[in-house]
């Protein structure tokens, strides 16, 4: 894996997929193809409609740079400083789980086309769970579980097709302010591909 300035290309199961920081951007053998995300808004009401974009950027601000500061703690053992930073280490000790990758890319393929790709959080392991499962930081102050659904089921089907490994749960780790919750999603493959047929009609 190449990773400059947060930019990333890696070969998964031949392909050449690239992450491009500035623009958001994905390409699978260099092909510009939708973001997982683009598809969740492509396919569901748009949650954050009636939200002001300044709101909305701040808010995205804060949330990256509190998914940067759980990964420095994972990767590079760098504590944090904030209170949802602490709050994940609560979460982590009560739960007993255990992140095994961090953002890691994923594609995926239909009847043999790549139709998107994504960066899910982690990777982890959980006492309550034989199996890999997949945590997904939320920083939102609501919780949409029709989006988040979708969304982390597309990215296990994702997962499954890039390193052919089974996923077996789906976590919302949701941190906000004081907020800390250890939230079960259900996981339902069959969803995220119909979706994903939807997309492409």
């Amino acid at each position: 894996m190449i990773n400059n300035t947060d930019n990333i290309v890696q070969v998964i199961n031949g392909r050449k997929i690239e992450f491009v920081a500035d623009t958001h951007e994905y390409f699978v053998d260099g092909k510009k193809v939708p973001s997982v995300t683009q598809i969740v808004a492509s396919v569901l009401p748009n949650q954050y409609r009636d939200i002001d974009k300044d709101v909305l950027k701040q808010a995205a601000d804060k949330g990256i740079a509190l998914h940067r500061e759980i990964e420095l703690y994972e990767k590079d053992n760098i504590k944090g400083y904030t209170q949802e930073f602490n709050n994940y280490l609560y979460l982590k000790r009560i739960h007993q789980f255990k992140p095994l990758e961090n953002e890691v890319l994923i594609y995926i393929e239909h009847e043999g086309k790549p139709v998107c790709a994504g960066r899910l959080d982690m990777i982890i392991t959980s006492n309550d769970y034989t199996g890999i499962g997949i945590g997904d930081i939320k920083r939102t102050s609501n919780i949409h579980l029709k989006h988040l659904k979708l969304q982390l089921n597309l990215y296990a089907l994702g997962y499954e097709q890039s390193y052919q490994k089974k996923i077996n749960f789906l976590k919302c780790i949701h941190l906000r302010q004081s907020q800390a919750n250890y939230l079960d999603i259900s996981l339902d493959l069959d969803y995220a591909l119909e979706k994903i047929k939807e997309f492409h009609s």
